[in-house]
C-alpha cells in the first residue's frame, strides 16, 4: 500500500477531507479584503519576512491595503533565511510577543507547532471567522496537498504557504537541440541528448557541455569557459537540497519515518552505514570539476547568475520560483532558448514559505485576517505576476498564464504543478517533512554535506558524525525517537 496515500486519508482527514483537485470547485475560495469584519482590536501587527522581492511586494502592494481595510498598521521585520529561525524562536521560547505573524521554511512548521510557537487555522477561524472553520476547510481547497501535509502537525494545520520552490532542470534548451550537439553526444555516450532523467546521465551531460575558450559550442567558437552545469554548492542551505534530491532518488533519506498499524508515527529508523550518501558524496564532487568554481557564499543567486548570463547549459536543481531569473539568459545571449524538466532522478526538493500566527501574538484577531489574505487568491496571483512562484492550483493554472506574454513570468508553473502532485501522496514518508526537529537537524545537514563535497575521501567519517548528530538532536528535540537500523 502506499504508504504516504494512506497517511493523508487517515492523519490528515479532519483538515483535508474537501481539498479536491477539481479546479470547478475553487471558486468557493477565493477570499477578498472586503470578507475580512470589522476588527475590534486595531493594534499594529508585526510580521517578520525574508528579506528580497517578498518584503518588497508586501510592503508596496499587500500591507497598504490591508491597512486601508482594517485600520490595523503593519509593521514588517526583515531578515535573511540563515537568521530568521533563530531570530523568531529565541522570541517565542520567551514569549516576548515581538511578532504577530511568523514566517517559516517549511522544515521548521512542525518544530514550532509542537512546542506550541504557533496556532492552528481551525481554532483562529472558530474565534474569529463569521462562518468558523468551514470557511477555513473552503479557503484551503485549491493548496497543493503535498505543501499542506509538510506544513501539517498531527492532522492540524498552523499555517498558509505563500512561496513554493520545488525544483525543476532549468536547461538550455537550444543547446540541448543543436543538431551537432545532439550528433556529437549520441557519438560518444550512445544514447539521445536529453535532459538528464537521472544521475548517470547528469554526470554525462555535464562533461559533455564542459569547454575551453576557443572550443566549439552549437556551432561558435567560445571566448570564454564554458561548463555543463550549475550546482549551490557553497555552505549554504541549499547544498543539502541539492544533496536530499540526489539521494531521495536512490530511494534513500537521511533519516525515515516509521508508523504502525494505524497510521501514526512511532519512531524513525536511521542507517550509520549509508553506501548511496557515500555515492552521492563522490559524485557531486565529481559534478564540481563540470561546474564553475564557487566559494561558500556560493547558493542559488549565483547560479541562477551563471545560467542566465550564458556560463552554463543547465541548472539541474534549480528552485522553479527563480525561473523569472534564469529565463534572463534569453535576452541576455543571442539565440539562447531556456526551458525546464524535472530533475535528474525524478526527487526534486519541495517545501514552502508560509506564514503563521504566533501563540503570543498581542492582536491574534488581525494577524488572522492578514494571514489569510496574504494567501488569498489575489494576493496570490498578484505575487505570481511579480515572478513568485505560487502555492495555490488556481493561480497556477489561470488562463492568464498560458499566454506567451507571461512566459518569463509562468514559465515553470507548468513543472512545478507536476512535480507538486508527484509529492502530494509521498512527503511523510521523508524525515525531512514529519520530524518535529528538523530545525535542529537541517543546519547540521548543510554543514556535513558542504564538508563532504570538498573532501569525498572524509565522506565515510563526516556521514558517521552527521547520523549520530541527527540521532541526538532527534532524541533530544523531536516528539519521537530516533533508533539504528
Amino acid at each position: 500500500m502506499d504508504l504516504g496515500r494512506t497517511i493523508l486519508l487517515r492523519g490528515l482527514i479532519g483538515i483535508f477531507a474537501i481539498i479536491c483537485l477539481s479546479i470547478s470547485f475553487f471558486s468557493d475560495a477565493k477570499f477578498t479584503l472586503e470578507k475580512i469584519p470589522p476588527l475590534t482590536n486595531k493594534q499594529e501587527i508585526t510580521l517578520v519576512a525574508e528579506e528580497g522581492f517578498w518584503t518588497d511586494y508586501l510592503r508596496q502592494q499587500v500591507l497598504p491595503k490591508f491597512s486601508a481595510q482594517t485600520g490595523v498598521p503593519v509593521n514588517v521585520v526583515t531578515a535573511s533565511l540563515d537568521n530568521m529561525y533563530h531570530l523568531q524562536t529565541q522570541s517565542l521560547k520567551n514569549g516576548l510577543g515581538k511578532y504577530d505573524l511568523l514566517t517559516m521554511e517549511a522544515g521548521w512548521a512542525k518544530e514550532w507547532a509542537s512546542n506550541g510557537y504557533t496556532v492552528p487555522l481551525i481554532e483562529l477561524a472558530r474565534l474569529y471567522d463569521p462562518d468558523g472553520e468551514q470557511a477555513m476547510m473552503n479557503y484551503l481547497e485549491p493548496y497543493y496537498k503535498s505543501l499542506l501535509a509538510i506544513l501539517s502537525y498531527r492532522g492540524e494545520l498552523h499555517s498558509i504557504p505563500y512561496n513554493n520552490y520545488v525544483m525543476g532542470n532549468h536547461y538550455r534548451q537550444d543547446l540541448f537541440e543543436h543538431p551537432q550537439e545532439k550528433a556529437n553526444f549520441s557519438k560518444q555516450y550512445g544514447y539521445p541528448l536529453s535532459p538528464p532523467a537521472t544521475l548517470a546521465q547528469l554526470r554525462d551531460t555535464a562533461e559533455f557541455f564542459t569547454r575551453s575558450k576557443g572550443q566549439s559550442l552549437a556551432g561558435k567558437t567560445l571566448q570564454h569557459h564554458f561548463y555543463g552545469l550549475a550546482l549551490m554548492s557553497g555552505n549554504r542551505p541549499h547544498i543539502n537540497d541539492e544533496f536530499s534530491s540526489m539521494l531521495w532518488s536512490q530511494n534513500t533519506n537521511w533519516f525515515t519515518p516509521k508508523y504502525d498499524d494505524k497510521q501514526q508515527l512511532t519512531h524513525f529508523e536511521l542507517s550509520m552505514q549509508n553506501a548511496n550518501a557515500l555515492r552521492i558524496a563522490q559524485l557531486y564532487h565529481e559534478l564540481k570539476t563540470f561546474a564553475p568554481p564557487a566559494d561558500a557564499s556560493y547558493a542559488f543567486l549565483e547560479a541562477s547568475s551563471a545560467l542566465n548570463s550564458g556560463q552554463v547549459a543547465m541548472w539541474p536543481f534549480a528552485y522553479n520560483n527563480l525561473w523569472k531569473e534564469s529565463v534572463k539568459v534569453e535576452s541576455n545571449i543571442p539565440d539562447a532558448k531556456l526551458a525546464v524538466a524535472q530533475v535528474p532522478g525524478g526527487h526534486p526538493y519541495n517545501g514552502a514559505y508560509a506564514f503563521a500566527v504566533s501563540f503570543d501574538s498581542k492582536n491574534p484577531q488581525a494577524a488572522y485576517w492578514l494571514l489569510k489574505y496574504m494567501g488569498s487568491y489575489e494576493a496570490q496571483l498578484a505575487y505570481a505576476m511579480g515572478g513568485g512562484n505560487p502555492c495555490r492550483q488556481d493561480v497556477v493554472q489561470a488562463d492568464i498564464f498560458k499566454q506567451e506574454q507571461y512566459r518569463s513570468i509562468a514559465g515553470a508553473f507548468q513543472a512545478s504543478h507536476e512535480a507538486n502532485l508527484s509529492w502530494s501522496t509521498k512527503v511523510l514518508g521523508k524525515g525531512h517533512f514529519t520530524s518535529t526537529a528538523m530545525g535542529q537537524i537541517y543546519p547540521e545537514l548543510t554543514r556535513a554535506c558542504y564538508d563532504i563535497s570538498r573532501y569525498p575521501a572524509l565522506a565515510n567519517d563526516r556521514l558517521l558524525k552527521l547520523n549520530n548528530k541527527i540521532k541526538a538532536l532527534q532524541n533530544r528535540y523531536g516528539e519521537r525517537p530516533i533508533v539504528e537500523k
